[in-house]
């Protein structure tokens, strides 16, 4: 989050306005030779043909452009609508990932070139803008608000990173930086790529606890993703000339009586209006009145990729605060922080920068301190202003750390400029979550961004975060219970390289919003007290969009609860990865079982299927919490024919 004024903000898990310079960028290179046809693998080194600087330099468009950006698909695969499959079990890198990397590596190392060989950035970009939109990639609004956004502090970062480190950025450096989800990697001596933290040592063995039969549960409720759209409009145009986010009055007008948005939601590229949440936290209340604490795993704002502001993010920000406020006025609530919430979207400046003022963090935080004061202490307000990361207890014997996991996150560009333990965090939750150990008290960690999330351009962490905190994790593990939002998910499982001893399991919140195919969702969970803190049991809800659309009338459904369904004794570490083997056999009724609720029962996903490549890549999802180690995805998945 930085402070910039004008307009953009990313499409939930499929959209950043790095993505669409990126894009522009990527399918106007191509990264083979004179004589490799487009889509054929390509492990030769990488030839720039002459005509691909007239390209960067003149926006000029040619055949093997378009046949590139064919290949790859990645207009529809930023807005979600494609699917990139791991090319094999022994390697997570498919022909396009390959060439999305290679491509990537060759055009940003282009535009540096540029850079340094005198050429204006903004001159480089106006060019972009018109390969945007003659790419098909969105129109005219969309292509320049987004390009519009990324220019002034991409043209800082880029000028800043040699001052700060002595070292120029590189293509490969940005590329690693930025999808580390699609595989790239980064230069590996880069300055401040490869760091580390003081870990804790070796640590008593852990016993497993017992739960008493009369233990007393906790109630909790998870709302994720909320991404709440106040110019919602029913009607509007749900396929506009934006593509990435639509249903609102500026959205064109609506050519086929099937485009029009529908009153309560929409399964296209539309965000949650008011009445719906409204809804939905009215089923809540009436259907749950023994809810102990709600957890809220952050992204508030709406998709409008294109058309943030400052005053703007906050003002949905506040609405949707209060709305949460109005429905549980005594219910304790423990928030967390999502990429959404910054402007430009994604856009997280390390703490210490303070000039250029505008893209100081403090519009955000400040705000946000105030508003979550609500519900927390005071104690926590100068954590929460300086970064946007809190500890406190939840009741004794049980805590609470409340991550900003925007500080690893690849899309947050300002990691580019400086990637070392930003705000100090990763220290910060050594020290909190040791004097929990000491102390015999047991912690939940929050927050937005999942890890080890593969085979999407969203919600991957840089490498050696994931590192760091896999073994941060490890170390404390009988301490933690983990929760997260971003995903569609039911819960990752933590494994060592002993695949047969998996010791953590992170519980995902599912989106609150029906953008890009899916329904609207919270997750309502048992969690035992006093001695455990476990997770007993979690049921997910949804509404039904197509049922209440047709009938102007909201619909709820609870699809499950995870011990019925998965037919599971507990939901131990154990037990939820004897079922990922059980998924992972050839014809898993399972596998089926999960796959419904994996995609919320949205009838979309449900029309599409999951073949087994489909299926490998979601299994692979599970059991990956470290993404630099993928060894775990292909001893559940060597069962599966692809």
């Amino acid at each position: 989050m930085t402070h910039i004024s004008s307009h953009s903000n990313f499409s939930t898990d499929h959209l950043f306005m790095i993505q669409l310079v990126l894009h522009t960028l990527l399918v106007s290179i191509k990264t083979t030779s004179a004589t490799h046809t487009v889509g054929e693998p390509q492990n030769n080194p990488i030839v720039i043909p002459i005509h691909v600087k007239k390209c960067i330099k003149n926006a000029e468009l040619s055949t093997n452009f378009q046949k590139l950006n064919e290949k790859l698909e990645l207009s529809d695969y930023l807005r979600g609508t494609s699917r990139w499959e791991y090319g094999s079990l022994n390697s997570l890198a498919s022909d396009k990932f390959n060439l999305f990397c290679n491509t990537c590596n060759v055009g940003f190392g282009e535009i540096l070139g540029e850079l340094s060989n005198g050429v204006p950035l903004e001159n480089i970009l106006n060019n972009l803008k018109v390969l945007c939109i003659d790419l098909g990639i969105g129109n005219e609004v969309l292509c320049n608000g987004f390009i519009e956004e990324a220019y002034p502090q991409l043209s800082f970062i880029i000028e800043q990173r040699p001052v700060l480190t002595g070292q120029e950025l590189t293509g490969k450096d940005m590329c690693g930086m930025l999808f580390v989800g699609e595989g790239c990697t980064f230069e590996e001596d880069g300055v401040g790529r490869l760091w580390s933290v003081d870990l804790p040592g070796d640590k008593p063995e852990v016993v497993k606890p017992e739960i008493p039969q009369d233990a007393p549960v906790m109630k909790i409720l998870h709302l994720a993703d909320t991404h709440f759209d106040p110019y919602y409009q029913p009607g509007s145009n749900a396929v506009c000339g934006e593509k990435y986010f639509c249903c609102r009055n500026e959205s064109g007008p609506v050519i086929n009586p099937e485009d029009a948005a529908g009153k309560w939601g929409d399964y296209r590229s539309c965000d949650a209006p008011r009445w719906t949440l409204e809804a939905l936290y009215t089923h809540i209340t009436e259907t749950h009145e023994d809810i102990d604490l709600i957890i809220w795993t952050g992204d508030l704002v709406p998709h409008v990729v294109w058309n943030t502001t400052q005053e703007g993010n906050l003002m949905v920000i506040r609405e949707a605060v209060q709305m949460v406020k109005d429905f549980f006025p005594d219910t304790p609530v423990f928030p967390a922080i999502g990429n959404h919430e910054g402007h430009p979207v994604n856009t997280f400046p390390p703490p210490w920068l303070e000039e250029p003022s505008d893209w100081d963090v403090s519009w955000l935080y400040d705000e946000i301190m105030n508003l979550w004061l609500t519900w927390l202490p005071e104690d926590v307000a100068s954590s929460v202003a300086y970064s946007a990361y809190y500890s406190t207890e939840i009741m004794p014997g049980l805590r609470v750390l409340s991550v900003n996991s925007n500080y690893c996150y690849g899309f947050n560009w300002w990691l580019l400029l400086d990637s070392e333990d930003v705000a100090e965090e990763l220290q910060w939750m050594i020290v909190e979550l040791q004097k929990a150990e000491d102390a015999g008290d047991l912690v939940y960690i929050i927050q937005h961004i999942p890890p080890g999330k593969l085979g999407k351009i969203i919600g991957n962490c840089i490498i050696i975060y994931h590192k760091l905190l896999n073994c941060l994790l490890y170390g404390l593990y009988s301490t933690i219970k983990l929760f997260d939002g971003e995903n569609t998910l039911k819960g990752y499982i933590f494994l060592t390289n002993d695949v047969r001893h998996p010791w953590q399991i992170l519980l995902a919140g599912q989106l609150l919003t029906g953008y890009n195919k899916l329904s609207d969702c919270y997750l309502y969970i048992d969690g035992a007290t006093e001695t455990t803190t476990r997770v007993l049991d979690h049921e997910n809800w949804i509404m039904d969009l197509d049922e209440t659309n047709a009938n102007d009338s909201p619909s709820f459904i609870k699809t499950y609860d995870a011990k019925t369904a998965y037919n599971l004794k507990d939901l131990s570490p154990a037990s939820w990865s004897a079922l990922v083997d059980e998924m992972a056999q050839p014809n898993s009724t399972a596998f089926d079982t999960f796959y419904t609720n994996y995609v919320k029962s949205a009838r979309p996903y449900m029309e599409e299927g999951c073949n087994e490549r489909c299926k490998s890549n979601i299994i692979c999802r599970l059991v990956v919490s470290d993404n630099s180690d993928h060894s775990h995805c292909e001893k559940f998945t060597q069962s599966i024919n692809l």
